[in-house]
Order: structure tokens, then C-alpha cells, then sequence
């Protein structure tokens, strides 16, 4: 196998991991909306700060376990929950203007 072989290997590789990583993240935020309409029928506020404590300290146990960069995960996961939870006010604004 040639170093150019190699390299095409690796890239198809990287990229059918790309796509997992971003099924995933799209089945997360899915479920983010199954939560946020849970949220919104029963009352439950959208910011739940322990739970966003509980979600970043994993991360950071994560990445300690697995010798990766603490601070890159933890930096990934406020930009997951940012998302997160720009789409559970959006759906819950949606649910709460639907029982108008």
C-alpha cells in the first residue's frame, strides 16, 4: 500500500467517524426535544444548572480517563449545551404559545 493509499484509508475512515459523531449529535438534540416538551407539560424549568454541572464534570472524568484534553471537552460540551438550550427555548416557547 503506497503513503497515498494510506492517507485515503485514514480520511474514509475519519470521515464515517465524522458521520457517526454527527448522528449522535443530532439524535441528542432530538432528544433534547422530547425533553424540553416534557419540561413545558410539566412545569419544569428549561435551566437546570446541576445538570449542566453533572454533563461538563463527566466530560472532564472523560477525558481524564481517556487521555484527552479536559478543557477541549469541557469547551465541547458548552457548545453542545448552548445548543441544547437554544432548541429547548425554542420548543418550549413553540409548546407554551400552543396552549394559548
Amino acid at each position: 500500500m503506497t503513503k497515498q493509499d494510506e492517507l485515503a484509508r485514514l480520511r474514509t475512515e475519519l470521515d464515517h467517524l465524522d458521520g457517526t459523531l454527527l448522528d449522535t449529535l443530532r439524535r441528542r438534540i432530538d432528544c433534547g426535544v422530547r425533553i424540553a416538551r416534557h419540561k413545558s407539560r410539566h412545569g419544569v424549568p428549561m435551566m437546570q444548572p446541576g445538570r449542566i454541572h453533572l454533563v461538563k464534570e463527566r466530560a472532564a472524568r472523560y477525558a481524564a480517563e481517556h487521555g484527552l484534553d479536559e478543557t477541549f471537552l469541557v469547551n465541547l460540551y458548552d457548545a453542545i449545551i448552548a445548543e441544547m438550550c437554544r432548541v429547548e427555548d425554542l420548543v418550549m416557547s413553540r409548546e407554551a404559545g400552543d396552549r394559548r
